[in-house]
């Protein structure tokens, strides 16, 4: 069923119109105001075959504007086929001069602003003057035409839908007309078949175990959310011919089967500043079930993981988040054993990658790399192509019938209709063009009733001969037969990845996990590796950089400040202790006793740090291991340069720097001198001795003179 939503614009009375005459005006010519929407339901059928005796269209207008309109009429007009891409490409927006229009069907004999009435026109494909007048297989542009008069203006075109029929075969020939197969052979079609969640979802709690930011998922996953869908819809349509399964490869990010199956085995989600238990358990139980049963034996491939946005992360040098995004597929493997996922095989997003990021994810392994072919610079033979100097090569995905499904049109099921019609040019009407690799949308949320149909036009065209399933696998073991210097990564695509503000806090988030990973070890008598404290930190900031938050710069920032919030609760659980009273020190070199407590599960290596103070002369600390779960006492061995009371603030970190805890602060009371003021003052004593002899000497020295000169 197709659901279509148009906001018509009223035409501009371009002529004078005869008393009952019906306005013909163009689709793409801008009408002002807006006066009418046109919503088409129903199309059928979506292909024209043989046994085809009419199109038929259903679906309802409203009007929208401030005053009532007339007489309002519809009709089906039809353009020449079409035969280029560049046809194709133009005839799904819009419609040259129409070679066939059916009669005018009244729809309503009025409507008052908000109203809306039900359209139903159903037209001949072909044998008389007021039918379509399809003659001959191809890819029709067809236009459904809405007319009326609104008050105190002329009769106008106010509505109008283009969209693409294909026709395989037409009525009356027994099929005869039927595009034959192609000389070379049926197309090999292979459909990427995406399974990613709409965002990531998953998180950790305040206990540490995992919960989910919303229960969204769970309505995807049940009878008709969207996921579910991608699913079931394989399932019923692969049943009237399993050998269809052979032509997908289902896509699958290892964060959305990770979360699953967690929800699976019973989970939270966060509501407000609590934890609710998940609603979608058995659904979880049921999609994953399902998704086992399908891709037994079947083409899987491991997107990154969370769908992360790979080039974003190369821009800031974060390559240990990307190798770990795209060498995620054991999550996958394990979680569909024993299906193992195509190694090697990347599908970035929009088929785009810069030739750094390429560098990055491809100098250990072979990297097979599925491209929009747009991307590939100096692209010289047949795919598969080797790609520069890298380690590295590209198969490319047909532009036109990824394009039309990946359509910007609000109306998703309009696209997969035009996807449809593509399809049918690529493999009836257009042979030649070698391997057909589709790839849809990421995040592709077509209706379960549209994905059926492009499914059964898929086994239908395979049916008639025009297509064979070509296995992935096979494409990419297959020996290059091209090359291409490199990608092609333009400014539009830079300025469509995630903000440059998240990919910078994350970059000193994981710095800091990465310090801090470096400082804790396994101990003896927990056994637990410092990684399983970690992970959730790494995966935590490739959620955060997600493609689903491009052009969602504050719900990007606000993932990474989740990780880094758990970062903060880690460092929070090494403390030094403030005694809760003030200190006494006796003497000047009277030590300072501090207390360090680590709760984590895992030995930690911890430096103290004592601020600058006046008065105060820290000794070199060595850096100090505390145990899991266990804690240390030192002795901070310091020189007191003054009496009196002060402060000392006392902190930890690593060895690398990143800070742990708390600052504690002591207070403190000295009676002591310290060395330097023990020196200071003997020497002032001994110079005040001094003086005081000096001037005793001169006084006896003067008195002696003076009694020599009386004698």
């Amino acid at each position: 069923m197709i659901r279509i939503t148009v906001v018509a614009l009223v035409a501009a009375v371009l002529g004078l119109f005869a008393p009952g005459a019906l306005a013909t005006a163009q689709p793409g010519v801008p009408e002002s105001p807006s006066r009418m929407r046109l919503e088409v339901d129903t199309l059928t059928p979506r292909v024209i075959t043989a046994t085809t005796p009419s199109v038929t269209v259903t679906g309802r207008v409203t009007n929208t504007g401030d005053r009532r309109i007339n007489d309002i009429r519809v009709q089906l007009q039809r353009g020449e086929a079409l035969d280029s891409e560049q046809a194709l490409l133009a005839g799904r927006s819009q419609q040259g001069d129409p070679v066939a229009r059916s009669p005018f069907v009244a729809v309503s004999g009025g409507l008052d602003p908000g109203q809306s009435a039900p359209v139903t026109v159903t037209v001949p494909v072909g044998g008389s003057e007021t039918s379509l007048r399809i003659d001959s297989p191809g890819v029709y542009p067809l236009l459904v035409n809405v007319n009326g008069q609104p008050e105190y203006s002329g009769r106008a075109r106010l509505a109008a839908e283009p969209v693409l029929l294909p026709a395989l075969s037409v009525p009356g020939t027994g099929g005869a007309n039927a595009p034959g197969v192609p000389a070379g052979g049926p197309t090999p079609v292979t459909v990427l078949w995406p399974l990613i969640d709409d965002y990531p979802r998953q998180v950790r709690a305040a206990d540490g175990l995992p919960a989910l930011t919303d229960d969204g998922l769970a309505d995807s996953l049940a009878p008709g959310g969207r996921l579910y869908g991608l699913l079931n819809t394989v399932t019923d349509v692969v049943a009237q011919n399993p050998e269809l399964l052979t032509a997908l490869c289902f896509a699958v990010d290892p964060d959305l089967l990770e979360t699953v199956q967690l929800m699976a085995a019973g989970y939270r989600v966060r509501s407000g500043g609590s934890l609710a238990a998940g609603k979608g358990t058995a659904a979880a139980v049921a999609w994953l079930a399902t998704l086992r049963s399908l891709t037994r034996d079947q083409c899987v491939i491991a997107v990154p993981y969370a769908d992360a946005d790979l080039v974003a992360l190369s821009r800031v040098g974060a390559v240990d988040l990307e190798r770990l995004a795209t060498g995620s597929s054991a999550i996958v493997a394990a979680a569909l054993k024993p299906t193992t996922p195509l190694p090697g095989v990347l599908w970035p997003a929009a088929g785009a990658l810069d030739q750094r990021t390429l560098q990055d994810i491809g100098s250990d392994a072979p990297t097979t790399v599925l491209a929009d072919p747009a991307r590939l610079r100096n692209r010289q033979g047949e795919q598969p192509y080797t790609v520069g100097e890298a380690n590295a090569r590209a198969l490319t995905t047909d532009p036109l019938v990824s394009g039309f499904l990946d359509d910007a049109t609000p109306d998703r099921a309009l696209a997969v209709q035009n996807g449809v019609s593509a399809l049918a040019y690529r493999v009836a009407f257009a042979p030649g063009t070698g391997r057909l690799l589709i790839a849809p949308p990421r995040r592709w949320a077509a209706p379960a009733g549209e994905l059926a149909v492009f499914l059964s036009t898929l086994r239908d065209v395979v049916e008639a001969g025009f297509a064979v399933p070509g296995p992935l696998p096979q494409a990419v073991a297959a020996a290059p037969r091209g090359s291409a210097v490199g990608f092609n990564y333009s400014g539009d695509d830079r300025g469509s990845e995630i903000a440059g503000t998240a990919t910078a806090e994350m970059v000193r988030v994981n710095a800091a996990q990465r310090d801090l990973h470096d400082a804790m070890g396994i101990d003896d008598t927990a056994l637990v590796d410092p990684e399983t404290l970690v992970a959730p930190l790494h995966y935590g900031l490739l959620r955060a950089a997600s493609t689903a938050w491009r052009g969602r710069p504050e719900q990007a920032e606000a993932a990474v400040a989740e990780v880094a919030n758990q970062l903060a609760a880690l460092r929070a659980q090494v403390t030094v202790s403030d005694p809760g009273r003030p200190l006494t020190l006796a003497s000047g070199n009277s030590p300072i006793p501090v207390v360090l407590s680590n709760t984590m599960p895992v030995a930690i290596r911890v430096r103290i740090r004592l601020a600058d103070t006046p008065g105060l002369r820290p000794q070199p600390i060595e850096d100090v291991l505390i145990p899991a779960h266990g804690a240390r006492t030192r002795l901070l061995a310091t020189e007191v340069t003054r009496s009196g009371r002060f402060t000392v603030d006392v902190s930890l970190a690593t060895p690398g720097g990143t800070p742990l805890g708390t600052t504690a602060r002591f207070e403190m009371t000295s009676t002591a001198y310290g060395k330097v003021t023990l020196i200071v003052t003997i020497t002032a004593a001994v110079a005040l001795f001094l003086l005081a002899g000096l001037r005793t000497y001169r006084r006896v020295r003067a008195a002696r003179i003076a009694r020599d000169g009386a004698g």
